[in-house]
């Protein structure tokens, strides 16, 4: 997770708004953060996974384009060049599927590898013995394809090769891009999060109140909403455990729906809005605080 690997690298440590009045000493903040990195963190780590992506994207359309200029090129071949292309790389389709089927009965993964080669079948024998237990599909489909390569010019074979590494390449290369999405997605989610904590740290060192002691929320939450993150008054106006309005949820940095919002987020805000105002923002529950 995001958060676990920001926080072991030291960057919640290092990157914590300081030095804290008496009110709240640094590890008590770090306490309250559980973990949670600073925004500068957050922000740090979505611009070099976009950067990485961005990197991965121009490689993606700089292989995409070589592959459409080889796949073009071969209309400068004879028409029968033109058709051993075609069959070849048909064959080598066949034999990959047949390397699964190996695979999947039983061969190892070495095998698939060896089987899936598709641009220099040079030692039928020992392809053959790898695939001994599947002997019938498998001697057609090496047969077919080494017969097709022969008449190929090397023109040809350079172009299938060149193809297939390019077509590896793409896919290897959106395989990247893919992985890093749901890591964006990640540090973006956070961020919210990251800076309600890095607002009520400033509260804390700022405020008048400073910090109350975790038992005192609990009874606070008890009372305001049952432990309920996501409890709306009967009215709809009071929302989530603390029980935000939307205009006070705003003072403090809120957007959208206090109670949609995820705990830690909701425990951050109100921490601020306690550090600034004390217990008058909680005209019924507020005594728990004192």
């Amino acid at each position: 997770m995001l958060t676990a690997a920001l926080a072991s690298a030291g960057l919640v440590a290092s990157l914590l708004l300081g030095p804290w009045s008496g009110l709240a000493s640094a590890d008590e903040m770090e306490e309250l953060r559980d973990g949670v990195p600073t925004g500068v963190a957050v922000r740090d780590e979505i611009a070099s996974l976009s950067t990485q992506r961005d990197e991965l994207f121009t490689s993606l359309n700089a292989a995409e384009s070589q592959l459409t200029r080889t796949l073009e090129a071969r209309n400068g071949f004879d028409d029968e060049q033109r058709r051993l292309a075609r069959q070849i790389e048909a064959a080598t389709d066949h034999l990959r599927s047949v390397a699964v089927r190996a695979y999947v009965t039983g061969g190892s993964t070495g095998e698939l590898e060896l089987l899936a080669s598709v641009t220099n079948v040079s030692d039928l024998s020992w392809r053959r013995s790898l695939l001994r237990d599947h002997a019938g599909s498998s001697h057609v489909a090496l047969d077919r394809l080494a017969a097709l390569e022969r008449q190929a010019s090397d023109e040809v074979r350079e172009s299938i090769e060149t193809a297939e590494r390019l077509r590896r390449e793409i896919s290897r290369l959106g395989i990247d891009v893919a992985a890093l999405e749901p890591r964006i997605a990640e540090a973006q989610s956070l961020e919210p999060l990251a800076d309600a904590w890095d607002r009520a740290a400033i509260a804390i060192e700022e405020g008048s109140y400073g910090i109350a002691p975790a038992s005192k929320w609990e009874k606070l939450r008890f009372c305001e909403s049952m432990h309920d993150y996501q409890a709306i008054s009967p009215t709809g106006k009071y929302r989530g455990a603390y029980q935000f309005d939307h205009a006070t949820w705003q003072t403090v940095g809120g957007s959208g729906d206090p109670a949609a919002a995820p705990d830690a987020e909701q425990d951050a805000r109100a921490r601020e809005l306690y550090a600034r105002r004390g217990h008058q923002p909680w005209p019924e529950c507020g005594y728990h605080l004192e």
